[in-house]
């Protein structure tokens, strides 16, 4: 079988695209035929299809060129869209597994794929397809207003990057490709990584004969012995909306150390957030770390914490810990309470509240760590890649013959 795994970028940024990359190099392994399409870019992986790809659009430190482009490359770009039809006539490909598109690729994309009649099946990573700004997140507090179908609520809240231009540009991307209906033409197959999100689509509108869920798979390693030592351990993003600051007011109401891994546009006001609450000795802000050497934290931890004040899907930090036996605090918010068990492999609290996250810390502090370490491997180990890429071959099978 012949695939092209559409992300993009193509190289480790995130969860999503983590994901992407892993499960196209599982297919490789399993004897399918795969190309990536992806966008330019100088950290990107190596890959023979780069020259089909769209050039680089820089969002994160915009030249004066990218701003003028960016409208047109955000709402429906033209040049991904004759780059697509063109890899298409030279892959062949019996079927596209879309990932992560938009704005540095758009939708278009897809009309590519519904004109050659080739098959798509698209991962919902975050909920762009419900919400203009991706997190169902408005200042900070969850909201739901887009659910209505009404994209506008957007523009009027300014929730994207609370910029009136960029909330404008967001509400209409998305209200544009409603109107025509891109998604519905263009896409067989929608897969959720987690009942929740499946639920609020189908609460969106979304028909429950187009949604599949499929749980994020996660890549066991060889068995460490675990030693907790005497800290708690943050691995993400530094963003709003992951909570790291109720994190830090719950920690300053301990006396326990948190160590930190990772980085984000939060990092300098967190570490100002830390120093005003006297956490300088017991508070390890560690930046980017690899995976080997965020095993190595895990293996130490008491427990991995999830503080989100938002919609978690299903976060591969979380499986991630659980599968090396680290258990996890996480807010009982989104996917993540579908996984996390009280007192069997971790602890919920109520999002945003310091105190609910208080208790929880005391909680795994205060527990039988060898007995629930066990208990969390135990708790994902049917979360493997084996069964995941049965799955996802399934719905392959599927699409491909017709089924949906």
């Amino acid at each position: 079988m012949r695939v092209i795994q559409i992300n993009k970028f193509n190289y480790l940024r995130g969860g999503a695209d983590k994901y992407f990359l892993e499960l196209s190099n599982k297919l490789l392994a399993a004897g399918y035929e795969v190309a990536k399409f992806c966008m330019n870019d100088p950290r990107n992986l190596d890959d023979p299809w780069s020259k089909y790809w769209p050039s680089r659009i820089n969002f994160e430190t915009p030249s004066l060129w990218d701003r003028l482009r960016a409208p047109g490359r955000i709402i429906y770009s033209q040049a991904a869209k004759r780059r697509l039809t063109a890899m298409i006539k030279v892959f062949k490909p019996d079927i596209i597994h879309v990932h992560n598109i938009y704005h540095q690729l758009s939708p278009s994309i897809l009309d590519a794929a519904r004109l050659a009649q080739v098959p798509v099946i698209m991962t919902l990573h975050d909920y762009k397809l419900i919400c203009p700004n991706y997190s169902l997140l408005n200042h900070g507090k969850i909201c739901e207003k887009c659910l209505d179908g009404h994209f506008w609520h957007c523009f009027k809240e300014r929730c994207f990057k609370d910029s009136l231009g960029q909330s404008f540009l967001a509400s209409i991307e998305t209200s544009y490709h409603q109107w025509r209906h891109t998604y519905e033409r263009g896409i067989k197959l929608f897969i959720a990584p987690s009942y929740f999100m499946a639920d609020k689509c189908k609460q969106a509108g979304w028909p429950d004969d187009k949604l599949r869920v499929v749980i994020n798979p996660v890549s066991f390693l060889p068995p460490v012995k675990r030693e907790p030592q005497d800290y708690f351990l943050y691995v993400g993003r530094l963003s709003k909306e992951k909570g790291v600051d109720i994190l830090l007011r719950a920690i300053a109401q301990t006396d326990y150390s948190l160590k930190i891994a990772g980085s984000g546009p939060e990092e300098n006001n967190w570490r100002v957030l830390a120093q005003e609450l006297g956490l300088n000795h017991r508070v390890e802000f560690l930046g980017q770390k690899t995976p080997e050497e965020i095993s190595q934290l895990l293996t130490g931890a008491i427990a991995a914490v999830i503080p989100s004040i938002w919609y978690e899907n299903m976060p591969l930090s979380l499986l991630e810990a659980l599968s090396q036996g680290c258990p996890v605090v996480a807010s009982k918010i989104g996917g993540l309470s579908e996984i996390i068990e009280p007192g069997y492999n971790g602890w919920l609290c109520q999002p945003g509240e310091v105190s609910s996250l208080v208790q929880a810390l005391n909680l795994a502090w205060q527990s039988d760590l060898a007995i629930v370490s066990q208990q969390a491997q135990e708790s994902v180990k049917k979360y493997n890649w084996d069964c995941h890429l049965r799955a996802i071959e399934n719905i392959y099978h599927e699409v491909i013959e017709g089924g949906v």
